[in-house]
């Protein structure tokens, strides 16, 4: 017995020397800070002088329920989670870094999960845009949210409302904010084993068309509380805002075999807007799809219709083309003549009066001297013609007894073509 003393001793000593430890609550959010004072550290006043990094011990990570955010506000580092029903106790490793002189040290917290005597039972989700997470684990400021509901919308949850919920709205899928110095907004849940009142019922009432929206803008005011929030300094997105029962069938709908002891709290179906983020299944809960159907249908069936086709426009072009009339010549010819016609008198139209009619004398010069030289060809034969008809006509037969002369025609022709050129004319000339 004595000895068991002793080595409780010894344990409780070397704890406190090398670390801490935290009790926490099951289905309860907890904070906790990680400040320099942990490791034996004195803050100097330089901004981000120290870095820590939390994980479980002789782990890499942190288990998925723990989230851990630096805050340069406040200088420290937050673990906040809910811890899951029936998980056993935890030892987390930090590790800090002092920036200044590259000094590393090393701590040990020992988390004692205890299940919460009274759980809630019934929860309020909101959504608050003008916040982020690191502003709510500021004590103060979450007290005067929670005394909104206390004092004036959930009076029955006086005893017992505490936060069962907490993470950023960008980490369950919401976007940045447009501004860098707007807040990114917080999800919270705040429950209780009272019923909900009357007042709550009626606020659910009035924002349920307001679901269908999705995510409500950041200056939505329609709503009969919306004035005692904004007094605490709270911007709520009321398209958000749930009442969730714990009985209900939406905590259920996911568990296996309907048992509720089994779900985290933080596990539970969060929703923002119309939108359940924790419905989502698995990658090894997703159906596996076959694409063959897709593959007949959007290449087998055009490439079956193109053969057919093919095949149909091969028979015809084999067995009729001899009775087919090709119109396609007579087509391009009328086309090329109303082109024709359309040029010419689309010229004649722009060509001026004077020089239409002085074409036309040049035209008609034209063939008249065209039809002279023709003339000239046939009147005057050529010389070996004459030579040819006139020895001819001197080779006649000795026993004819027509005389040896040409015809008159004949040698009017010749005659015209031998006669020498006239001299040339000499005016009178004046002494």
């Amino acid at each position: 017995m004595v000895v068991m003393r002793m080595y409780t001793i010894i344990a409780f000593l070397m704890c406190w020397s090398l670390g801490r430890t935290e009790i926490v609550h099951m289905t309860k959010v907890f904070i906790l800070p990680i400040e320099p004072g942990l490791f034996n550290w004195t803050l100097q006043g330089t901004k981000d002088q120290f870095s820590y990094r939390p994980s479980l011990l002789n782990a890499p990570d942190l288990p998925p329920w723990i989230h851990y955010i630096y805050s340069n506000r406040h200088q420290t580092g937050f673990l906040y989670g809910v811890p899951p029903r029936q998980h056993g106790d935890l030892e987390l490793e930090i590790v800090g870094l002092n920036r200044k002189n590259y000094e590393t040290r090393r701590r040990v917290v020992y988390m004692n999960i205890e299940e919460k005597p009274d759980p809630a039972k019934h929860e309020v989700q909101l959504k608050i845009d003008n916040l982020n997470v690191e502003d709510m684990f500021d004590s103060y400021r979450l007290n005067r949210l929670l005394d909104v509901f206390r004092c004036q919308l959930w009076r029955e949850s006086e005893d017992d409302l505490y936060v069962t919920f907490l993470a950023s709205a960008v980490h369950l899928g919401a976007r940045h904010p447009l501004r860098p110095n707007e807040g990114e907004g917080v999800v919270l849940r705040i429950g209780s084993r009272a019923q909900f009142s009357a007042a709550l019922q009626k606020l659910q009432d009035e924002v349920k068309p307001l679901w269908k929206l999705g995510t409500c803008p950041r200056d939505f005011k329609r709503t009969t509380v919306e004035r005692s929030f904004r007094e605490e300094g709270f911007v709520l997105d009321w398209c958000a805002f749930r009442l969730v029962e714990a009985s209900s069938s939406s905590l259920h709908q996911h568990l296996p075999n309907g048992a509720d002891a089994e779900l985290p709290i933080d596990h539970r179906p969060l929703i923002l807007g119309h939108e359940d983020l924790w419905s989502r299944p698995s990658k090894s809960q997703v159906p596996q799809r076959s694409y063959v159907s897709e593959f007949v249908y959007t290449i087998m069936v055009p490439m079956l219709v193109m053969i057919i086709l093919v095949l149909i426009l091969s028979l015809i072009l084999c067995f009729h083309h001899e009775g087919m009339d090709d119109g396609s010549s007579e087509y391009f010819e009328s086309i090329f003549d109303i082109c024709e016609s359309y040029l010419r008198s689309k010229r004649n139209k722009e060509t001026p009066a004077v020089q239409m009619v002085q074409y036309t004398a040049v035209h008609r010069a034209t063939n008249t001297l065209r039809s002279l030289s023709s003339q000239r060809q046939v009147l005057n034969p050529p010389s070996d013609q004459c030579s040819t008809t006139v020895s001819r006509s001197h080779t006649a037969s000795p026993n004819s007894s027509l005389p040896r002369t040409s015809t008159p025609r004949l040698s009017m022709e010749c005659n015209a073509y031998y006669r020498p050129n006239p001299p040339p004319y000499t005016g009178p000339t004046h002494r």
